[in-house]
């Protein structure tokens, strides 16, 4: 895992090899606790079934034929929107010039723009499913940018995290209809992060399994990291203040509680990080989304640090690389990936199309 925090690697990169990849990943929480969103730009989708198909028949494609979106919104711990969608490379833009970078999924955007030591990144979001479903709206994300946060080593052969917004201020409005007509409109005002993904070759490659996430506490944000290669399990997780700054480091943990589901996907329910002067306890009991691969939570963690001791929520994710691979799952993974313009016939009902947000 390489680790930076420097809004210059948010830059597109090429990607010459079938099975690379790269993600713009956005989360965000409002302050009533209710409401919760993940939106992810990818140029190169690492779960799309036909570029996956395409890297089993010998690179027949790389990453700049497979341009999605994924968008998914939690009211009280369950999706009342849900979208993967593929579009046509000719629907899609990704690129930098100066300060600024543009991205573009269909009718989907997001700016990303430094200003000296500031970061403001304005997603606009306009997406309609064939079930009817509809999410349109504007979240700006705004914090300091420390690119002395982390120091790695840009766009080497493995995992590329930049890491540049641990903690932003999250601030606009969603309007959302349901495929049967139902209407919401979101003022949204909370906590939020974005991180920016990059491999050359597929994540298979790279690691077994990986459980990361982020926690907002009242005085700190918790990033973390816990990642299997060959069997070994490598432990990590930064406390950072509100000037974007490590007050402290874990690398010591382990994962309690293992459970899986109808795929026998097994993930750990608790989550242990600690240090000789703190620790915190991560349930990730609550489950947004779940699959032959993937896990997503909304997590409960407990921070003791020294005389503190905090509590939060926070968006926290589980991923087995090597099961987006495997064939006998791609039917089911179809229902719920749009490749637009070619919809599955679950996909254009607003009723069969909810049932696969439970979790294929």
């Amino acid at each position: 895992m390489n680790i930076t925090s420097d809004f210059k690697f948010d830059s597109p990169t090429q990607k010459h090899e079938s099975g690379g990849y790269e993600w713009w990943y956005f989360d965000a929480t409002d302050v009533s606790g209710n409401w919760s969103i993940v939106v992810i730009f990818y140029d190169g989708c690492p779960f799309s079934t036909r570029y996956n198909k395409n890297y089993a028949n010998g690179g027949l494609s790389t990453a700049k034929d497979h341009p999605a979106i994924s968008i998914s919104l939690y009211y009280d711990y369950k999706p009342v929107f849900y979208s993967m969608t593929e579009y046509k490379p000719n629907d899609c833009s990704f690129n930098a010039a100066g300060d600024e970078i543009n991205i573009k999924v269909g009718n989907n955007s997001v700016q990303l723009k430094k200003a000296d030591e500031k970061l403001v990144h304005t997603l606009i979001i306009n997406e309609k499913m064939p079930s009817g479903d509809e999410l349109e709206g504007t979240l700006v994300f705004e914090s300091i940018h420390n690119p002395r946060l982390f120091k790695g080593t840009p766009q080497t052969g493995q995992h590329h995290w930049n890491l540049t917004q641990p903690h932003a201020r999250v601030h606009g409005t969603l309007e959302h209809k349901s495929g049967f007509g139902a209407f919401s409109r979101i003022y949204w005002k909370g906590n939020g992060y974005h991180d920016h993904n990059l491999g050359f070759e597929p994540m298979k490659q790279e690691f077994d399994d990986w459980y990361w996430g982020r926690i907002h506490f009242p005085s700190y944000t918790l990033v973390y990291y816990l990642m299997r290669k060959n069997k070994i399990m490598e432990y990590k997780g930064w406390l950072i203040d509100d000037k974007m700054e490590v007050i402290e480091q874990f690398d010591i943990g382990k994962v309690d509680n293992e459970f899986h589901n109808l795929f026998n996907l097994t993930c750990g329910a608790e989550i242990h990080l600690g240090t000789k002067d703190a620790n915190c306890r991560i349930n990730q009991r609550n489950i947004l989304d779940k699959g032959p691969f993937y896990y997503r939570f909304l997590g409960d963690a407990v921070l003791h640090l020294g005389d503190i001791t905090e509590r939060a929520t926070g968006i926290t994710e589980y991923i087995r690389p090597e099961n987006i691979h495997k064939k006998k799952y791609w039917p089911l993974i179809n229902m719920r990936y749009h490749y637009k313009g070619e919809p599955n016939w679950v996909q254009k009902s607003p009723l069969f199309y909810r049932w696969t947000w439970k979790g294929l």
